[in-house]
């Protein structure tokens, strides 16, 4: 089945390391009754080496300055594609964006080596229901005086983020979605 993504080494290590079967209430409070922990693949070395592969494939026509996310669905995510792009001989700082700025030192929102302002951003998630993790790291970004030019994730579950991550006028790209793991949305 996952041999119809365009990524179908990452949609197989999804299927067989991240879904759960159950019932859970989803970040945005939906119930599903299945539950995608990306965390099992991005903090995995092979998950991490197939997330970075596809990411820098997505992105490698597009022009932009650094890439990251929410802390903590893109932190891993963020470090698996910097370190890919390194190894490529690609020089691309990555960051992650805090629910709330550190409240002692630098009190920063936005961690990592962002170049200096206004620079194109890529935006990452784990994982998109809704969308509104992505948004707020998409919100965070511009009022830093950051263009966004991408928004990416792991995996869509198709329930209505998509739509939702266009209204803020971002581009959105995800690299696996539920329909092609053979899950309803």
């Amino acid at each position: 089945m996952p041999e119809t993504s365009r990524h179908p080494a990452l949609a197989r290590c999804i299927l067989e390391r991240a879904v759960k079967r159950g019932s859970f209430v989803l970040a945005g409070g939906q119930t599903s009754d299945y539950y995608c922990d990306i965390r099992l693949v991005s903090l995995l070395g092979e998950g991490a080496s197939l997330i970075a592969d596809a990411l820098l494939e997505e992105t490698q026509s597009l022009a932009f300055d650094a890439l990251g996310g929410m802390d903590m669905g893109a932190t891993p995510i963020a470090a698996a594609f910097g370190l890919r792009a390194f190894e490529r001989g690609l020089d691309i700082p990555t960051f992650v964006v805090r629910k709330e700025a550190k409240g002692h030192g630098t009190r920063k929102r936005i961690e990592g080596p962002l170049p200096e302002k206004p620079a194109r951003v890529v935006i990452v998630d784990d994982v998109v229901t809704s969308g509104g993790s992505l948004i707020r790291a998409v919100e965070a970004a511009r009022e830093a005086g950051h263009e966004v030019v991408r928004a990416l994730a792991v995996l869509d579950r198709e329930s209505g983020g998509a739509a939702n991550i266009a209204s803020v006028g971002v581009e959105y790209q995800p690299l696996v979605t539920v329909s092609e793991l053979g899950l309803g949305g």
